[in-house]
């Protein structure tokens, strides 16, 4: 054995020549599936939970308020693994900002859409891959976390521009006590005059998620998505939200699958996303600096 080899060995642990192991494709594709599939119970699982029990079902609420931009699949990883989190990036990313992870810190694996495909059937699909992020709690950084500023008349400002229905302001909204109430008759929202500006977009931001879904109805299960809707805008816009009445799960949402569950969740999700995409536009308006948007996840 020559120096060179001799050396190598020393540094390898070993008196001989190490060989590496060849790239072993099937094993990691297998693991990459496993890894995949860990998420999509996990998905699963907070899905049949949220359903039945009220205090987790608002702790994705709050989780989905404020990660607007994450899939409800997402959100719903998020509020299993780390509920209180505010600010997620990758590694690397909060490495480059100058900020590391925490000794001892495990991060929250999501998903993130890769490269279309074509199914054995001919139809197109997307794959996913598992991304492994971390919370700012989660580092050393010491950066401020990002607010909406604006106050609440400017808020319901921006709620009320580009309405998708006309707005008509009222003394009285008949044989109601809301402040707000849409007509889908004459496709219309009436909203009461004298309200106080929290209340009204409170109201108006569960009655804009009516006009979103299209609910004809007025069932249990239909009040509560709009309810749930309102919540979620008022707490990624900072509006009080004590008051907003989620006590229950009504008995249609609790007896739905898990798919069933996150598919409802994401009727909402797009409500809000409808809502919160005419609003960023005004803020945009009348903001010196452009929003940056964010990509979804």
């Amino acid at each position: 054995m020559n120096d060179f080899d001799d050396i190598m060995a020393k540094a390898n642990g070993s008196n001989t020549t190490q060989t590496k192991k060849p790239f072993d494709k099937n094993a990691w594709i297998e693991k990459k599936q496993q890894e995949r599939q860990e998420v999509y119970d996990l998905m699963d699982k907070t899905a049949d939970e949220v359903k039945v029990d009220i205090d987790k079902y608002k702790q994705y609420l709050d989780v989905q308020g404020r990660f607007d931009k994450y899939s409800v699949g997402n959100a719903l990883v998020i509020s299993a693994s780390l509920p209180t989190a505010t600010q997620l990036k990758e590694f690397d990313d909060w490495k480059e900002s100058g900020a590391f992870i925490k000794k001892g810190e495990n991060g929250i694996k999501i998903l993130e859409p890769g490269d279309p495909y074509t199914r054995a059937d001919g139809s197109s699909g997307i794959s996913y891959n598992v991304k492994k992020m971390f919370d700012i709690s989660q580092t050393t950084s010491n950066q401020k976390p990002r607010t909406i500023s604006y106050d609440d008349r400017v808020k319901l400002t921006a709620l009320l521009k580009d309405c998708p229905v006309d707005i008509k302001a009222v003394d009285e909204i008949p044989n109601s006590n809301n402040v707000v109430e849409w007509n889908k008759e004459d496709n219309a929202l009436y909203v009461k005059r004298g309200g106080e500006t929290p209340e009204i977009f409170k109201q108006l931001a569960k009655e804009l998620t009516r006009v979103a879904l299209e609910e004809t109805g007025n069932s249990e299960l239909d009040n509560f998505k709009c309810v749930s809707t309102s919540y979620m805008l008022c707490k990624k816009y900072g509006i009080d939200v004590s008051d907003i009445n989620i006590n229950s799960i009504p008995e249609a949402f609790k007896n739905m699958s898990a798919s069933e569950v996150r598919n409802e969740l994401t009727s909402m999700r797009s409500a809000m996303e409808d809502i919160n995409t005419r609003m960023s536009a005004y803020f945009e308006t009348i903001s010196k600096t452009p929003k940056n948007k964010e990509h979804e996840r």
